[in-house]
């Protein structure tokens, strides 16, 4: 499976800090709507390249942006996942992170 990522960013390991997000339509038009609920996933990619959930949690929800608090607990890639519900359709955004 290709996973497709919004963006790649880089922790100083052992770093602590909120990632933060604002959902907007691909179309840049001002569309209304509410993020009903969101939460997020952080996986830490394993020596066979295997995905392995470290940590999970709710994200904060301030109108139309996310924020989780994360701190990866290893050296290497990790995959963060934001899934979040609008209109009773569930969405996933992929960001990549390198800790090092």
């Amino acid at each position: 499976m290709r996973v497709s990522y919004v963006a790649e960013i880089t922790f100083d390991f052992p770093e602590a800090r909120y990632l933060r997000a604002v959902v907007k339509p691909k179309c840049d038009t001002e569309l209304p709507f509410e993020i009903e609920s969101a939460c997020w996933e952080l996986y830490y990619k394993n020596d066979d390249g295997e995905d392995e959930l470290e940590n999970s949690g709710d994200c904060e929800i301030n109108g139309h942006e996310l924020a989780a608090f994360i701190s990866p607990q290893k050296v290497g890639t990790y995959r963060f996942k934001y899934i979040y519900e609008i209109a009773g359709e569930t969405w996933v955004d992929n960001v990549k992170i390198k800790a090092g």
